[in-house]
């Protein structure tokens, strides 16, 4: 179960009041991550993932393929609670391979993995703080991406926390406090949401 949250950080330096807000209320931030991530989102020819509110992907981190099958939720004030299942596709080198790799599984949770195509694209430029605040490890992700729907394409910025393991309790806190030294506004729609309201233009 993924639980995250998430902030708006279209105003001008988003980045920044988020980063010194972090290191005021768990120390030194530690040497950021930075990594290239394509998404591509599948579905098949009848649309099976889509209508059943579940998104297929496959992740490519940093040259590394992964599928990633997920339940769709409704961002509720910033956060996100949802089911996810990842399948590495090591030994592959390109997108065709992964996806070849994926569709020998042939079905996951009941849905065929034939005839798959990608519905839409997202480039992420993703730097990454792995922090500690009582029991809880969460990750923070400052995201800079581009939707690439259809010919459309649609560029925004967002920051997610994400409780990686411990506890749900020093998670909530953790936000309540960033939510209190910070003016930013939680997202209203994901990122999935927004590439599906471009495809419907």
């Amino acid at each position: 179960m993924e639980k995250e949250f998430k902030w708006d950080a279209s105003v001008c330096g988003a980045f920044k009041q988020f980063e010194k807000a972090l290191g005021v209320i768990v120390g030194a931030l530690p040497p950021a991550e930075i990594c290239q991530i394509t998404d591509r989102y599948l579905d098949n020819e009848k649309e099976e993932f889509s209508k059943r509110k579940i998104a297929l992907r496959i992740r490519c981190q940093n040259g590394r393929f992964e599928a990633t099958l997920k339940s769709k939720t409704a961002l509720q004030n910033g956060l996100a609670c949802r089911q996810e299942e990842t399948l590495p596709l090591g030994g592959t080198l390109r997108f065709a391979q992964a996806l070849k790799k994926l569709q020998a599984k042939q079905a996951w949770h009941g849905l065929p993995l034939e005839s798959l195509k990608v519905r839409f694209m997202i480039k992420n430029r993703r730097t990454t703080y792995t922090v500690h605040y009582g029991g809880a490890v969460c990750e923070a992700a400052l995201d800079s991406y581009t939707i690439y729907a259809a010919s459309r394409q649609l560029t925004k910025r967002e920051i997610e926390l994400e409780l990686k393991h411990g506890p749900e309790k020093d998670f909530v806190d953790l936000l309540q406090n960033l939510n209190q030294k910070t003016v930013l506004k939680p997202c209203v729609k994901s990122k999935v949401a927004s590439a599906e309201e471009l495809l419907k233009k």
